[in-house]
């Protein structure tokens, strides 16, 4: 008797051993991104009056020396990110967003012309399906609208779903990003951008967003784009990188390569399939 007894609480343990080890990657992302990390930190006390970093750097009792450093490197930072004074006269200054890539074989996303074939505005709506196995996919479905021939305002909805134990689990992230095109050539395109991502489910929580991409236009209709974005949550990234073949017809695009999310602890490696349509 003692020994069924035995063999059926090894039984048990080892079955639920079996089942905490079965969680899921959404579950242990979730959890992992819940649960509050508390540092201890100490503070040190300094008098303002007798820190230097409180100080004007172009104030009148700074060394001219130091003025004239601070000036170049301001100007020289603005330039690295924004426009040196050496591009204001070059066509990427002027670079219009074009109506949809490749409505000629010899321009992108941006186009230099001195015609109306541009647009002020252009949408750019894209769904995007991944999958990792049969038992974990997921769907990107976004709006990138571009403005004022440099900006654009991308925005999508994520969502992975995930079979294990024989039951569902999801995961969901909203994203909007403010971008700048630093690099608007005909055939390669380079933007930065910040915004805000926010994880749904049992996470409920916004945190601050990053990221940076590019696209290749080599030849009609074939192009390339590479993007990352990343944000952190109690400590814990929630980032993903996205590398895309593009196949143009017309205003319309089928792509299909790999996408990287990484959700806390969990990592996901998928293949993508999707369209794209610009208006």
């Amino acid at each position: 008797m003692k020994k069924k007894r035995f063999y059926l609480a090894f039984i048990f343990l080892l079955f639920s051993f079996i089942l905490f080890s079965q969680n899921g990657k959404l579950d242990k992302a979730k959890e992992s991104l819940k649960n509050e990390k508390t540092t201890t930190s100490t503070t040190v006390k300094t008098s303002r009056s007798a820190s230097p970093s409180g100080r004007n750097l172009f104030a009148d009792d700074v060394n001219l020396f130091i003025q004239i450093f601070g000036y170049l490197f301001a100007y020289t930072a603005y330039g690295i990110a924004f426009e040196s004074p050496w591009e204001q006269n070059g066509r990427m200054h002027d670079a219009e967003i074009s109506k949809f890539p490749y409505q000629k074989s010899t321009h992108g996303n941006f186009i230099y012309t001195d015609s109306i074939n541009y647009n002020l505005t252009r949408f750019d709506v894209y769904n995007h399906f991944f999958i990792e196995n049969s038992n974990l996919y997921g769907n990107d479905f976004g709006v990138d609208f571009r403005f004022l021939k440099r900006f654009s305002l991308d925005v999508n909805y994520t969502t992975f779903s995930e079979k294990i134990n024989g039951q569902n689990d999801s995961f969901d992230m909203f994203s909007a990003m403010l971008k700048y095109y630093r690099i608007r050539t005909q055939r390669f395109d380079a933007w930065f951008g910040l915004g805000f991502r926010s994880v749904f489910n049992d996470v409920h929580k916004t945190r601050f967003l990053v990221g940076f991409g590019s696209e290749i236009f080599f030849a009609k209709p074939i192009s390339f784009s590479v993007s990352h974005k990343w944000a952190t949550f109690n400590n814990q990234s929630v980032n993903n990188t996205k590398l895309h073949l593009k196949y143009h017809l017309k205003n319309y695009r089928i792509i299909s390569g790999y996408e990287h999310y990484k959700l806390g602890v969990s990592k996901i490696n998928a293949f993508s399939l999707g369209v794209e349509a610009s208006f």
